[in-house]
């Protein structure tokens, strides 16, 4: 990359960073980082938090579709394209820091971005039907808890 190029790069790999929710879970991480290995080993700790709050949501909309082998198996199907997107969408997004030492950062918060707004999605799916008034049960992909 030309020096203007890497700047650049730069420049939006921090912007991303800086407007990203999620990719504050441990500021105190990226206020100690002192190079970019160690902003990188940050942005893999957020992913991994934001990933562990999926996988919970994931695990219990599973227990509930228990005996329910249609909508599990929708279910099931519908994550493994999403992580397929995502990752996709991801490589897609960082391809012009593609090869370069903040590439896996900027990776990472586009990652940890998409599953943030996945695990809303996922309580919203958790959510449907738990208030009175609320939709019906013919509304709702996953029952309402017991």
């Amino acid at each position: 990359m030309r020096p203007s190029s890497v700047c650049r790069a730069t420049l939006l790999g921090f912007a991303a960073f800086a407007s990203s929710p999620a990719a504050h879970a441990d500021q105190a991480c990226y206020d100690r980082a002192q190079s970019q290995a160690a902003l990188t080993a940050c942005s893999v700790d957020d992913l991994k938090l934001v990933d562990d709050q999926l996988n919970k949501r994931y695990k219990d909309m599973q227990a509930r579709l228990k005996g329910d082998d249609t909508t599990r198996k929708l279910l099931v199907d519908a994550q493994k394209k999403w992580v397929a997107f995502r990752d996709a969408e991801c490589a897609l997004s960082t391809v012009r820091t593609a090869g370069g030492s903040i590439n896996p950062m900027n990776f990472n918060i586009c990652a940890t971005d998409l599953t943030q707004k996945r695990v809303t999605d996922l309580q919203a799916y958790l959510a449907c039907g738990q208030q009175s008034g609320d939709q019906t049960d013919e509304d709702c992909a996953i029952p309402a808890a017991p």
